[in-house]
């Protein structure tokens, strides 16, 4: 039973790079550049997923649109705006991959 929070990038080419903890706050710090995302900006989509509750998973969403200088360093990171938003699509593809290692369980037919 924990706290498990997740960090993805939606890319320019609209695929979807998931980060560990470690690795998102590295990136955040600056001290791991993403040279392949120089000079761009993208969408950053959080998830935290709380099973603390027996039975029960929560899950729990933020975005934010982030921009990066010529070396692939993050300078800023703001809500996202009407034309930066993540879609719907994308936000329940990253919610999905995110819960891919919980177990399912078959469904009940009375």
């Amino acid at each position: 039973m924990s706290t498990e929070v997740k960090h993805f990038l939606i890319t320019p080419e609209d695929g979807i790079r998931e980060f560990t903890a470690e690795q998102a706050a590295m990136v955040a710090a600056g001290t791991r550049p993403l040279p392949e995302l120089a000079d761009r900006m993208v969408r950053y989509l959080q998830i935290t997923l709380d099973d603390s509750e027996i039975g029960e998973i929560k899950v729990q969403t933020s975005g934010a649109f982030v921009a990066f200088d010529a070396d692939g360093r993050v300078t800023e990171a703001h809500p996202p705006k009407d034309a930066e938003s993540i879609t719907g699509f994308e936000h329940d593809a990253v919610v999905q991959w995110s819960l891919r290692d919980v177990p399912a369980v078959a469904p009940t037919f009375h």
